[in-house]
């Protein structure tokens, strides 16, 4: 169900790994990287400063973060940012985890994945 809702939200998983990574990339100084899932039950991503989240701003339920903070990622990727988005979308998420996330607590009953 979430490949599915990925492809028909994103376009596909490239995509959707594309438009994270930038949104982790961007994130000027301290914050994250977000997968939400919107009120209307659209996957989307996002990203916030600081130790704000996508609950906190109104915008949707969280269902995958990537802390974007110097300290997540300085030993071991230096000042390389995208390489540590990279990692973390290639070697990291349980898609399971994310999946499960969005089916309990993301979709509003009555909508489909």
């Amino acid at each position: 169900a979430l490949a599915e809702k990925i492809n028909s939200d994103f376009g596909g998983l490239a995509q959707f790994k594309e438009a994270f990574k930038q949104a982790g990339v961007t994130q000027f100084g301290s914050g994250w990287a977000w997968l939400i899932v919107k009120s209307d039950g659209k996957l989307a991503v996002t990203k916030t400063p600081n130790g704000a989240n996508p609950i906190s701003t109104g915008e949707g339920t969280p269902i995958l973060g990537c802390d974007v903070w110097e300290h997540a990622y300085y030993l071991d990727f230096r000042n390389v940012r995208p390489n540590y988005l990279d990692n973390f979308l290639n070697k990291l998420v349980d898609w399971e985890v994310v999946a499960s996330l969005m089916q309990s607590g993301g979709l509003k009953s009555g909508q489909s994945a």
